[in-house]
């Protein structure tokens, strides 16, 4: 008997491999997945403005790194003894205004440079609320805990969030024609609005990424929200918030993603990927026998054939530990 229902999807008809750039922007289920993908040596790079939630947020910020339009000092606020910009996650607030400028540029130029490169963009939306600064009318990436008096929330519909989602969407392409765009809809619950209010918000998302695929090319969609809301229903594929997913769920959702998006040879690689990171772990019980040091040094050839293969990728942890041991 089959006791669960399966989402089906048709594998993706272009699939990363080793030898593209990724470029994963939105929501922090976008960290997780980018985190999978660093782990497994993937030329990922996660999130230049932090943690975006919003999906004008996050073309606004798609947008600036296109531009490379950087920030000034009076661009910056400052409150609770830190300055920060309304553009970036609250990650980047910094007590000095000048280091606080330095990172927030530094994160742009690699944002635009990830944007120039990348093969492949996956954007993670996660909610259709958003906030205005009521001063100058601006949509904040983050409030940085200041007073709710400061701002207006407001619902964005489904056709406003594919307005601005196409717009960027052709901006970055005509820029960078070869980029492939995979959009996902977070399957962390906003229980700030309630059941029925986090449902909405989810739908305007999910009607709103169908309109961008039927408007625009080399464009996908990843079901990770429905994979967790219909396959995984079960309270302990959920964190202990019961929000989030678990990391059970979060590994399941990317093996998901893997069959769907990871290229037959880049699979293959994985595979040795694996075999030496969990060499890396292993723990000997005596470390200076002639058997773990015949062992080390057969790592260090593995190594060595994936550097030669792979040699845009970065194995410097590896080789520091491998030649320390």
């Amino acid at each position: 008997m089959n006791f669960r229902t399966q989402v089906e999807v048709a594998p993706m008809a272009c699939k990363m491999g080793y030898e593209h750039k990724m470029l994963l922007v939105g929501s922090c289920f976008a960290v997780s997945m980018a985190e999978q993908l660093q782990s497994l040596k993937f030329a990922a790079m996660s999130n230049p403005f932090g943690t975006l939630y919003n999906p004008l947020s996050v073309a606004q910020s798609l947008q600036r790194m296109l531009d490379k339009r950087l920030l000034a000092a009076p661009d910056l606020r400052c409150g609770q003894g830190l300055w920060f910009s309304y553009t970036h996650h609250s990650s980047f607030a910094h007590p000095d205004k000048s280091e606080c400028l330095r990172r927030l540029n530094e994160s742009i130029m690699r944002g635009a440079w990830g944007l120039k490169t990348a093969d492949f963009l996956v954007v993670t939306l996660g909610t259709s609320w958003a906030y205005r600064l009521k001063k100058t009318g601006e949509v904040v990436a983050c409030c940085h805990k200041a007073p709710d008096k400061e701002f207006d929330r407001f619902f964005l519909s489904p056709d406003e969030t594919a307005a601005a989602l196409c717009s960027v969407v052709r901006s970055v392409q005509a820029r960078n024609p070869e980029v492939q765009v995979i959009f996902t809809v977070s399957p962390i619950r906003h229980w700030k609005d309630g059941a029925h209010g986090n449902q909405l918000s989810k739908a305007a998302l999910l009607l709103a990424v169908e309109q961008v695929l039927q408007k625009t090319e080399n464009t996908a969609y990843f079901p990770a929200y429905e994979i967790v809301q219909d396959e995984l229903r079960d309270y302990r594929f959920y964190a202990s918030d019961m929000l989030h997913p678990s990391a059970t769920a979060v590994e399941y959702i990317w093996e998901k993603f893997e069959q769907l998006a990871i290229s037959e040879s880049a699979k293959k690689t994985m595979a040795e990927v694996k075999l030496l990171l969990s060499a890396k772990a292993h723990r000997p019980f005596c470390a200076g026998t002639p058997e773990y040091r015949s062992f080390l040094k057969a790592q260090q050839q593995n190594l060595s054939q994936l550097k030669q293969r792979l040699p845009h990728l970065d194995w410097e942890d590896e080789e520091t530990f491998f030649a320390k041991c």
